[in-house]
């Protein structure tokens, strides 16, 4: 059988899910193939011949299932779909600022700071902005300790606060996350550190982004992965906008490429004794490769229209909580963008019939099902008359997000089983 390679650039996070109509573990099922409309929405053929479950497509005994007359498999070729692993380096602001301290560095921010839910504070005000953050990290990789995943490999970098270490100094190094290196992590922004001090995030980035570029995985974190920056900030940098934009631009630019995701916090309509430069941290994300198409460049509080090119939080009146909230589902969107659920093609354009591909998903526990092409809970093309990759939508997505030994194969040869729902029907 001829070998085709498919690659994902999937990797897991947490996230429920359940996939589209079973065709069973025992490989009792099959796929309806030529266009005598023996195809369905359960993917079931009373035509016979097509099992998912087996690697050759199975036997074809009960008769042609290509339309045909040479009583033929329909099945042409299958490959397993690979998951791209990512090493994910996570550069935190530790500033005063991120504790409620106002610009001149004399007082705080009225209603910037309320009693810190920590034990180990001892009741100490702490700024809401770094409750939130500190929670959110801790949520963040407390999750992936419970779901172990090789594809993914996470460290991160803390500036300024009241445990400052040097910018191009590890911090708490990028490594699979069991559940020792979720307590290094935690260890790092809770009490008794708090933050503290300026904003030298030019240096920050500088100094952090060669060690994540050498990154080199180790078992059990697979090869072969995509690195990923994620800058968390508040403030504007200390050492010059212009440096951290240069960093982002040439990390993007250089090998390995690094992408450079932005995570602003702070109101838009900052005042003088609560400094945010939203533009910036807009431009910061786009100077690393991360800015949506069609996100407002210039997006600000004088400039609402569209949305804006980097993950914004704004505070305002809302609790720590709240906060923390905001930026956990930013930390999990940028993992959901770059592990997003598309299984790139590798294939001569001549070598496939876009109306004959099927998606078969097999979880940890060997139960195996079919994903019906379409755009809500199903699979569609990025292209439907000249297709690089399927991609997986909704519950498809998540399901195979959430099973770190889950497993993907795309075969070739028997006509698409679609499904209820707003995707491209090619038959």
């Amino acid at each position: 059988m001829k070998r085709i390679t498919f690659v994902s650039s999937c990797v897991v996070f947490a996230a429920a899910a359940v996939l589209g109509q079973g065709c069973g573990s025992s490989g009792d099922s099959t796929f309806g193939d030529g266009d005598d409309g023996s195809s369905g929405s359960s993917g079931a053929s009373t035509s016979g011949g097509f099992d998912p479950s087996r690697e050759d497509g199975g036997g074809g005994s009960s008769g042609d299932v290509d339309g045909g007359d040479d009583g033929g498999e329909c099945a042409t070729a299958s490959a397993e779909a690979e998951r791209i692993p990512v090493y994910m380096l996570l550069v935190v602001d530790g500033s005063g600022s991120m504790d409620g301290v106002n610009s001149s560095g004399t007082g705080y921010v009225a209603g910037e700071r309320e009693t810190d839910p920590e034990p180990s504070a001892n009741g100490r005000l702490t700024g809401r902005k770094w409750i939130a953050l500190r929670g959110a990290l801790a949520a963040f990789v407390d999750d992936l300790a419970a779901k172990p995943d090789p594809n993914l490999a996470v460290g991160m970098y803390l500036f300024s606060s009241t445990a400052t270490k040097p910018a191009g100094q590890v911090d708490v190094p990028i490594s699979f996350v069991d559940t020792a290196h979720a307590t290094a992590v935690k260890s790092r922004v809770m009490p008794p550190v708090f933050a503290n001090g300026g904003t030298p995030l030019a240096a920050s980035m500088n100094g952090q982004l060669p060690i994540l570029k050498a990154y080199a995985p180790a078992a059990p974190v697979k090869p072969g992965g995509k690195y990923v920056l994620v800058v968390m900030t508040d403030g504007i940098p200390t050492d010059g906008k212009q440096a951290c934009l240069t960093a982002a631009s040439t990390a993007l630019a250089g090998t390995p490429s690094v992408l450079t995701f932005a995570v602003g916090v702070g109101d838009e309509n900052a005042s003088a004794t609560n400094v945010y430069d939203e533009v910036f941290v807009g431009d910061l994300a786009e100077a690393g490769g991360t800015a949506p198409a069609g996100c407002n460049t210039n997006w600000s509080d004088a400039d609402k229209t569209g949305f804006p090119c980097h993950f914004q939080i704004t505070p305002g009146s809302k609790t720590a909580q709240q906060i923390q909230a905001d930026f956990l589902a930013a930390i999990n969107k940028i993992r959901d963008t770059v592990s997003s659920c598309e299984l790139a093609l590798a294939f001569n354009s001549g070598d496939v019939d876009p109306a004959k591909v099927n998606v078969v998903y097999t979880s940890g526990s060997g139960q195996s099902s079919q994903i019906v092409q379409n755009a809500t809970n199903g699979w569609t093309y990025d292209d439907p008359s000249a297709p690089t990759k399927v991609i997986l939508h909704g519950s498809s997505c998540d399901a195979l997000k959430s099973d770190p030994d889950g497993k993907v194969k795309i075969i070739l040869g028997c006509k698409t089983v679609t499904g209820p729902g707003p995707g491209p029907d090619p038959k």
